[in-house]
């Protein structure tokens, strides 16, 4: 008697389903609401890459993210002969940092930016017109190499001492021979014209 009674109790169970879901009107669901999309930004011109070239070297991130959100408004640089652009920066002299590798001291400040001052060196026993960078808390960074003196100090018209911003990064690279892996430290110096 058990068995007729579990039947009858699943038809039951199953009628009261379909009753219930044939009496529930039919609806449609409603399409997700998509947010409106910006239009896709074109690929960058030739212009546009090297604005951000530039602006990189500068550190000049403000230009940088508005050329790729494609929200710049400012000039471009143009393509001069062969592989020359103009400059957008005219008033900022970009060059390396000599001799930063032997100053062990300085390893700390690798990855860093901070404001330095070029100073004129004419004690120096082997070029006595070495300009030599010293960093915000008086730690001898390095050099301007000795074949870009003259042009710095075209540049500046001859005024020393003049601030600059430094930028410090590690490298490293693998001897291949031995397997050891060599670090190093790379200093980018941004002279500004002006004292500003």
């Amino acid at each position: 008697m058990t068995i007729p009674f579990i039947i009858l109790f699943v038809v039951a169970i199953v009628a009261i389903i379909i009753i219930v879901l044939k009496s529930k009107p039919a609806t449609t669901p409603e399409p997700e609401k998509q947010e409106p999309q910006a239009p896709a930004r074109p690929p960058l011109t030739d212009s546009e890459r090297e604005a951000i070239r530039q602006a990189d070297e500068v550190w000049d991130w403000d230009t940088h993210n508005a050329i790729v959100s494609g929200t710049y408004s400012g000039p471009l640089p143009e393509h001069v002969v062969g592989n020359y652009w103009t400059d957008l920066y005219p008033d900022i002299y970009r060059t390396s940092v000599a001799g930063i590798n032997l100053r062990r001291s300085i390893k700390d400040l690798a990855g860093t930016t901070f404001d330095a001052t070029l100073v004129a060196e004419p004690t120096n026993k082997h070029d006595p017109n070495a300009i030599k960078i010293i960093a915000f808390d008086g730690r001898h960074l390095g050099y301007i190499t000795a074949e870009e003196t003259d042009a710095v100090r075209q540049f500046l018209s001859g005024t020393l001492p003049h601030p600059c911003r430094v930028h410090v990064d590690e490298g490293e690279e693998e001897n291949y021979d031995t397997g050891r892996i060599r670090h190093y430290l790379i200093g980018r110096v941004n002279i500004p014209r002006n004292r500003e």
